[in-house]
Parts: structure tokens; sequence; C-alpha cells
């Protein structure tokens, strides 16, 4: 395995020996600088470089870990012992075995973000098994970690497209379990991603169906795949399903009991019949195939159906369907009726009915999905039920009972535990999912504490910390002494520069809890400095809060 190094390049290597266990040198040649890194069965173990300012012992200087005295001395014993400076430092006592894998992580890390860098140069790698390693030194370093921080250093779009290969193939989960339950931090979009791939949607249908920018989606694809969390199926590309010809119900795509009597037969596949005579062809195109002619009549059915249906009958649910079955059959019809996944010309007179349709979707899958909504909705839908008056409208379902509070606020303090626990694991989008429905039925200090863990969740994406400061002023106006929410306040306003308003959050919590050692090291780095108010906290309230400790 060898080639030039371009942009794009590197994460594919790296995935091939890493999700192919490959042990050998990966050497990076440029000029005449040489850097090389080692993998033992697909895991990085060490790296070396004939860069001077670049080798271990200079890195390990650099960073703090090592004096120059230690150095010197270390580099004499392994010119005379022919080992490794690794080894030499452990045996001198300088650093223990933990250390020195904190150290060849920082070194190895080094050496490959300086090549990410590189718009030219050469990549070879070598099969062979080093001698003289010893033992026990696993690298701190996930070589996922790694391969993701290569693929988000990719600028050119086309670069990651074309890596992608056949997007039109199905993507699904690793079937090898170290690589699918691999110990690597996902970002909160990139954990969203991972949440569509079930084995059945295409690389383009995730795509369409997740609503972020779809640069950032195969990105964040391509950076799954790179890293063997996923993998695209050996199965040949999608073909549309028999059953997108519609029978009388478009959205559920079965036979509607009031229209199709018991005893008449289901209609026919699609085949070679003719269509019926009501479907013309749209301007521009000589004649409609049976698909095509089905297709059109599924999104006009759909289209004038959506007047007279409720959000439940739009996605084609029941009234008692759970939020996943809400969730389950929005995604179903989304792919269905997305606007960029119809370009055939047999639709093209057809794209404004599809806009609205897919629309409507998300407007009723936004409603069925909050807690709060759906129960206005649902008692607005009661309410309007004796008005209505449509011939052929299936008859409503009588309002569900009414759920015991008590058995809701259980539950929900069961969804907090669960939250709980995914955010320890880093499972940050997962937790948000638990907690957000679970608010409602919460009340008191476990209400208090939810928002908190929710806010502890937005905090990991930089784009929510205004979510996240949204739920800690509602903590703090329930209750002024909760100290947690006080900090976490102070942070996003020292991250954001609000070094005023992060020293009063900072003070409060302390005025609270003056043992609180985060408060304490922080307030001294956002201390006013106007108007002598930095002399004043000196000597006055820091001296005091600090003296109850």
């Amino acid at each position: 395995m060898k080639g030039f190094i371009e942009e794009g390049v590197l994460p594919t290597v790296l995935r091939d020996l890493y999700v192919g266990r490959k042990t050998g040198f990966l050497h990076f040649s440029r000029g005449g600088e040489r850097r090389s890194v080692y993998f033992a069965g697909g895991t990085l173990l060490h790296g070396d470089t004939n860069v001077r300012e670049e080798r271990l012992g200079e890195t390990l200087v650099r960073q703090g870990l090592l004096t120059e005295a230690d150095l010197k001395r270390a580099t004499g014993f392994m010119l005379r012992d022919k080992k490794r400076l690794g080894a030499v430092l452990v045996e001198l006592g300088v650093l223990d075995a933990d250390r020195l894998d904190d150290a060849l992580a920082v070194h190895v890390r080094e050496l490959l973000l300086q090549v990410l860098n590189w718009s030219e140069g050469e990549y070879e790698f070598e099969p062979k098994e080093a001698a003289g390693l010893e033992p026990g030194f696993a690298l701190k370093l996930s070589t996922g970690e790694v391969i993701l921080e290569a693929v988000r250093r990719i600028e050119d779009r086309d670069v990651i497209r074309y890596a992608m290969g056949d997007i039109d193939r199905v993507l699904g989960l690793s079937t090898d379990p170290l690589l699918r339950f691999q110990k690597i931090t996902l970002s909160p979009a990139d954990g969203y991603i991972l949440s569509r791939i079930d084995g059945t949607l295409s690389a383009r249908e995730v795509m369409q169906v997740i609503p972020m920018v779809p640069e950032d989606t195969i990105k964040g694809l391509f950076g799954l795949l790179c890293t063997g969390i996923i993998e695209y199926l050996p199965l040949p590309p999608k073909t549309p399903r028999p059953e997108f010809r519609p029978a009388s119900n478009p959205i559920t795509h079965e036979p509607s009991r009031e229209a199709v009597p018991a005893a008449q037969p289901l209609p026919a596949p699609p085949s070679a019949t003719p269509a019926p005579a009501a479907v013309t062809a749209p301007p521009g195109v000589s004649a409609l195939t049976p698909e095509q002619e089905a297709r059109r009549k599924e999104v006009v059915e759909t289209f004038e159906g959506l007047a007279v249906k409720n959000h439940f009958e739009a996605l084609g649910i029941q009234r008692a369907s759970g939020e996943a079955q809400v969730k389950e059959a929005y995604f179903k019809l989304a792919r269905r009726f997305h606007p960029d996944t119809h370009h055939d010309p047999a639709l093209a007179d057809l794209r404004d009915k599809i806009e609205a349709i897919f629309i409507r979707l998300g407007e009723a899958y936004e409603v069925l999905r909050d807690r709060n909504r759906r129960s206005a909705y649902e008692s607005d839908l009661v309410a309007r039920l004796p008005k209505q008056a449509h011939v052929n409208a299936p008859v409503r379902e009588a309002a569900p009972e009414p759920v015991d509070p008590e058995f809701e606020a259980k539950s929900a303090e069961e969804a907090l535990r669960r939250a709980d626990k995914l955010f320890g694991q880093e499972k940050y989008w997962d937790s948000i999912q638990l907690i957000e429905p679970a608010l409602a039925s919460l009340k008191g200090k476990v209400h208090q504490r939810a928002r908190v863990l929710l806010a502890r969740n937005y905090l990991k994406n930089p784009k929510w910390l205004k979510r996240a400061e949204e739920q800690l002023l509602a903590v703090v106006r329930e209750d002024a002494s909760n100290v947690d929410a006080h900090v976490l306040l102070a942070g996003i306003y020292k991250t954001s520069g609000l070094k005023t308003r992060a020293f009063h959050e900072y003070r409060r919590a302390l005025e609270l809890k003056p043992d609180h050692e985060e408060a304490r090291a922080a307030i001294m780095e956002v201390l006013p400095e106007e108007s002598g108010e930095e002399d004043k906290m000196g000597s006055g309230l820091l001296k005091k809060l600090f003296g109850k400790s």
C-alpha cells in the first residue's frame, strides 16, 4: 500500500489499517522529512521521525513532561543499551507506565497532525512485526478519534463525495463488535446521524431525511465509515417497492376499508398494464411507465386528502401511538415525499404539491413529538369533533383515558435516571431525547435536576449555548440556591467573554457553597478589573468566602 498524499487520502488509509487490523509501519515522506507510526493489530502504538524537534524526547520537553537534563541522561542509557526512550524513562523512574502512555499518545498525535497539514508527499505501509516492543504499553490514543479528526479537517466537499463511493448502497452498523462498540467521542451531530443507520437506508436516503446541511451529513457519514462504526452492506442498490403503487389510502399504502369492500381483491402490483385514463403525462413527457402513473396518483391523492386529515391521519398512525411510532411514521413518509428526491420529469409539474405534503408532514411531526403541544392539539380535536361533517371522513377515535399522574411521574424519573447514565456514557443526543419529554411530568427538585442535566447535554454542542442558558435561568428562577446552575451559567458567560456576569454567578455559587472547587478556581480568572473591584475582592469577599472552607 503506497501512494501520494493529498486532501482526503489519510482518513481512508488509516481506515484500511484500523479496520483491517494491520500490523506494521506507516511511513510518510516529503523531501528529506520522514515520519512513521506503528500499528499493531490496527492499533496505534508509537511514532518516530527524523525531524529533530518532533522526536519523542523533544516533544516531551516541549510539553513540560520531561526536563532537558532527564532527556540527556536517558539518551545516554538508550544509546548504550539499545532500548527505546520510553522504556529507559520508566526504568530510571522519570516516568511511570501511565505517564509514558500519555506521552506516547501526545507524540503520535502530533506527528499525525503534522502530516494532516501536508498538501503533498508520499505514504507507504510496510507490514512488519516490530522487535523490542515491551508488552503492556498500550497507547492512550484512539485510532478512531484520530480518523475523525482527519475527516473533520477536510474542506473540499467533492473530496468527501468521491471518497464515499456509491451513496445508493445501504448502510448498516458494523458486524465487528470491536468496531461497533469502540470507545470514541462523537459530536451530537455524529450521534444523531448514527441513530438513523438502521440497515434499510442508503447513504443518500439518510442525507434526505436528516434535517441538517447535506455537506455536514455526508462528512459525518464519511467519518463513521472511516472509523468502521458503520459499513456499506453487501446488498444491491435499493429499487422502488411494488407497494409504492397506492390503493385508496396513500398514506399507509394499505387498502382503505371504506373504499375497498372486503370481498374485493387488492390492486395488483405495477405491471405493463396501461394506467387509468385519468392519469395524464405532464408537458414534455410523451408516455408514463406504470410506476410513474402510480406515483403521480399517490402524490395527487395525498395532497388532496391532507385538507380533511388531522395530524394523526396525515402520518397514518393511531391516536394512541407513542413517540417512537410517531417518529417512525414521519421518517418513512419524509423519505417518500422529500422534495429533493423527486427529479423525475414525470413529477416536475407536481413539485409544489410534493413540497406542500412534506411541510404538512413536518408540522404534524413537530406537534405530536412534543408532549405539551400534542396534549393541546388533542384537546382541540375533541372540542372540534361535533362540528366536523366530512361525508367520507373516517370516524375519530375516542379521546384516550387520562394517564395516572403518579405513574407519569415515576416513568419520567426512570427516564431521567437512564438519561443520566447515557450522559456518563457520552451519549448526549440519546440523553436529550429522554429528558425533553420527561420534563412536563417532573416537579420540584427532580424537575430542576432534569433541567440542569439537559443543560449539561446542550453544552456539549457549542451551537446550543443559548438553549443551555435558558434551562439554567429557569432553574435559578425556581430555586436561587441551586449551586450547579450558577456554576454552569458562569461557565457559559466566561466562554462568551462576559466576565462580569460570570463573576457574579461564581460569587453566588461560593456564597452558597464556599468549598466549591471549580468556582474557587474559576472566579480568579474573571475578577472585574474596573474601579478597583479586584483589590476589593482580593481583600474582602474572596477572603471571607474562602475562609469558610
